[in-house]
């Protein structure tokens, strides 16, 4: 068990360079097994704790605007992709058979930008995906460990927040 998550969440953490984290009631390292014995959930967690549910809510009533980002501008840069792409061999062919030709060259960098727009509509539909995923990800891991914790002590992360409410 790493004692330092339960002192993360307790109220009398002490940390220091030269020793490093202690107990402030007994000026000790962290040495127990399951749970500490003198742990006293701090204000800090308990105001936390509503603040990290919350985040979690707000986030996950963006995930059908996020899916429907991703959907549409993928389905659309796919779609330019996909339609540009015979475009971009047949002018590619042209401009360089049986001799080079601006007019044709022209043409070629036509598609080929739009080839691009293409990609890069793909890539606006993934960039606030990958961004939901890893924050999301990241709220629930936190949350994860602090059940974690509070399972040690019995206690659920929705009790704690009432006792700080009474």
């Amino acid at each position: 068990m790493i004692q330092t998550e339960h002192c993360d969440l307790c109220e009398f953490p002490k940390r220091d360079l030269k020793k490093g984290l202690t107990c402030g009631l007994t000026n000790k390292k962290p040495d127990f097994e399951v749970s500490c014995p003198d742990l006293k959930f701090s204000n800090s967690l308990k105001e936390y704790l509503p603040e990290l549910l919350n985040q979690i809510v707000q986030l996950e009533k963006r995930k059908a605007s996020i899916y429907l980002n991703l959907g549409l501008f993928a389905g659309i840069g796919l779609l330019i992709l996909f339609g540009s792409y015979p475009y971009l061999i047949q002018n590619f062919k042209q401009t360089f058979d049986p001799e080079f030709s601006y007019l044709n060259w022209n043409y070629f960098l036509s598609t080929l930008l739009l080839s691009f727009v293409g990609i890069r509509l793909i890539l606006m539909g993934f960039w606030p995906f990958n961004n939901y995923r890893k924050e999301l990800k990241e709220l629930q891991s936190e949350k994860s460990k602090i059940n974690m914790v509070l399972k040690n002590y019995g206690i659920k992360m929705e009790t704690l927040m009432n006792l700080e409410k009474k």
